[in-house]
């Protein structure tokens, strides 16, 4: 939630003691009777939310259309979505479960459809490609915009091409990757099972399992980040805080700890929607790519993962050397 929002709360609640006090006072003077006010209704406005990515040279896409309350409200179900590459190639989207475009559940009263990229259709997407994606609302309404994803990278370190290593308790471990080109940001995100059983035993609660951390990596060059201890720190207000303390040193040594680690090299579109909060490298928080009869994101993102282990078994190799 951006200041200008709070302060447009304030604001309003400060207008409005102020106007009932000079009706007040007015009824006084002049005995006048209070006339039915009748507010409009504002319209609505279709936000759509679209992702083009890549993940391990495998492409994807997907589109969450909805709509904020109001009067005009579009049948979200007549839309159609198409995605055009620098060679004109035009791909559509087609109608998905709306599990597949949203995590958790969503309330009853939000008005959403999800529509997917099949796999044939989802080729046209690649790292460093250009595309312009339209949104055709029908009823001569539509919604547009332009992006180019990432270009492709890899992961230097840990070993390059295995896709999972060991990582020995209590050792951190330097990750790097080579530059994106076009990358505005780097976040890491590591999902890490097992570590409610190994850290349990020194007294210490895991909120659930498993434990979700983000990193985060603001430029283009910034391609480092040490594993577990520069994770979580979008975590540090949470219920994660004291996992976050004893992972400073590495994974615990108890149990058996395992997971995955996702390099996610984000565009300027995706960065400029998605950041929030107190850190926002770039300027405004939500800045939008789509523009017409509606507004929303097309972001483009390009991913590198490889998992790891604690357990000290033939075939897994060390991820440091």
């Amino acid at each position: 939630m951006g200041p200008w929002r709070t302060s447009g709360r304030v604001a309003a609640r400060r207008g409005g003691r102020g106007v009932l006090g000079l009706v007040a006072w007015a009824l006084l003077l002049a005995g006048c009777e209070v006339a039915q006010i009748t507010v409009e209704q504002p319209e609505a406005r279709v936000v759509a939310e679209i992702y083009l990515r890549v993940t391990n040279d495998l492409p994807e896409g997907a589109a969450l259309l909805h709509q904020t309350p109001g009067e005009g409200r579009v049948d979200l179900e007549r839309a159609r979505v198409r995605v055009t590459d620098s060679q004109g190639l035009t791909v559509f989207f087609s109608p998905a479960p709306i599990f597949e475009c949203a995590e958790g559940a969503l309330p009853p009263e939000f008005d959403a459809v999800c529509l997917l990229l099949d796999a044939r259709a989802a080729e046209v997407v690649r790292p460093g490609g250009r595309y312009r994606v339209e949104v055709d609302l029908r009823d001569n309404r539509m919604i547009q915009g332009a992006v180019t994803l990432p270009g492709d990278f890899r992961v230097l370190q840990p070993v390059p091409g295995a896709p999972r290593c060991r990582i020995v308790p209590n050792q951190l471990l330097p990750i790097r990757w080579s530059v994106a080109e076009g990358a505005r940001a780097y976040v890491p995100e590591a999902e890490i099972f097992g570590l409610k059983s190994a850290l349990g035993p020194e007294g210490i609660s895991v909120p659930s399992d498993p434990v979700i951390l983000l990193g985060l990596s603001i430029s283009e060059s910034d391609t480092e980040i040490i594993f577990p201890s520069q994770f979580g720190i979008f975590n540090r207000f949470s219920n994660d805080r004291d996992v976050l303390v004893a992972l400073q040193q590495g994974l615990p040594a108890l149990g058996e700890v395992e997971g995955e680690i996702i390099v996610s090299a984000q565009g300027r579109n995706s960065v400029n929607w998605n950041r929030g909060g107190n850190f926002n490298p770039s300027g405004t928080i939500r800045v939008p790519s789509l523009f017409g009869d509606g507004t929303g994101v097309v972001g483009g993102i390009v991913n590198r993962s490889f998992g790891f282990t604690t357990r000290d078994a033939a075939g897994i190799p060390p991820c440091l050397p």
